[in-house]
């Protein structure tokens, strides 16, 4: 299996001649890389203090018993999320060079518009891969279809309404993810993610765990970023940890509320925020019954809980920077300093 590289071929030039691999497990800056040929092996970069992801293409030298990473080719698209809240947030990168992205919601009692708004608001990328929204566990609820229909249709994105019980939808799902691809399956801890990947693949590729009847929630069966050729199909799995929750920074909302993005444009104001602005089309629909309270709320607590998270990165971020140039300043002055004569 080529692990992607003709689709990844589509988006980069790179030198055919070079040994080639991909990474494919990062657990505590301990690589593995996987190899065009199928075989998988320890890879230490060249730089030690260079980071790499999931996904990553890179260039290698191979050795005895390891493989020493000389460069990494560049990234067509990346899979980050925020974590923590206020100064505790933080980005970190999932996976790179994916090219779908499927965020798996359960039809269990959990099910809300919220969550799925601000996992489309915190992951959707449209300038860097596809995504949909993958409905798990559809023999839950009789009105399974019913609802996939409808966001489908609110939400402006491809919904799958699929069960691993019955096998409602996996072939339809299947069928999404051309050759050659690079796929992702993302969502909270018990969402049946496992199970659906490996109805998708046909194997056992993934490990499963039950859910608490009492939370109806799951507990985590992944641990890192794992890279995983699915030779039926013949794609490329990117399996992620699941998550307890999921911060949303910097992004453009109309993504999420096309609804109120196409009203928006009737404002007076082209950076209305849509809060006490005059001739605001937003706040009119709202009082006349055109916009959904529920949907009107839940746009502005994103909008103000992603103009807070992006403060806090930025200060943190001009922080380190000041940091770093401080520690410059203090290295250049010590190599500047000489001993007064005696």
């Amino acid at each position: 299996m080529e692990l992607g590289l003709n689709t990844y071929q589509q988006h980069e030039q790179i030198d055919c001649e070079k040994t080639l691999g991909r990474i494919s497990l990062n657990s505590a800056d301990m690589y593995k890389v996987m190899h065009l040929d199928g075989h998988e092996s320890n890879a230490i970069p060249k730089k030690r203090t260079e980071q790499f992801l999931v996904g990553d293409w890179v260039t290698l030298d191979p050795q005895i018993d390891f493989d020493l990473i000389n460069e990494r080719l560049p990234r067509y698209s990346t899979l980050n999320r925020i974590t923590g809240e206020e100064y505790r947030a933080e980005q970190k990168c999932a996976a790179s060079n994916i090219d779908q992205l499927f965020i798996c919601i359960s039809l269990n009692k959990n099910l809300a518009d919220s969550r799925i708004n601000r996992y489309l608001y915190a992951l959707k990328k449209d300038d860097e891969y596809q995504t949909s929204v993958v409905l798990t566990k559809s023999d839950l609820t009789s009105d399974s279809s019913k609802i996939a229909v409808q966001l489908a249709a609110k939400l402006q994105v491809p919904v799958f309404c699929t069960s691993s019980v019955t096998s409602e939808g996996i072939e339809k799902l299947r069928s999404s993810i051309l050759p050659g691809q690079t796929v992702s399956f993302y969502g909270n801890s018990g969402v049946g993610k496992s199970s659906l990947i490996n109805v998708v693949a046909q194997k056992e590729v993934m490990a499963t765990s039950d859910i608490s009847a009492k939370t109806d929630k799951g507990r985590h069966t992944t641990t890192s970023s794992r890279l995983i050729p699915i030779e039926n199909g013949n794609f490329v799995l990117i399996d992620t940890p699941g998550v307890k929750s999921i911060g949303v920074g910097a992004n453009d909302l109309a993504q999420v509320f096309p609804e109120i993005a196409e009203l928006a444009k009737n404002c007076r104001f082209n950076d209305c925020r849509h809060l006490d602005e005059p001739d605001c089309a937003v706040k009119e629909a709202v009082q006349n019954g055109t916009l959904a309270q529920k949907t009107y709320d839940q746009f502005l607590a994103l909008q103000k809980e992603s103009e807070l998270t992006q403060g806090y990165l930025d200060k943190k971020l001009a922080k380190k920077i000041n940091q770093k140039a401080e520690f410059k300043k203090q290295t250049i002055n010590y190599h500047r300093y000489r001993k007064p004569p005696m």
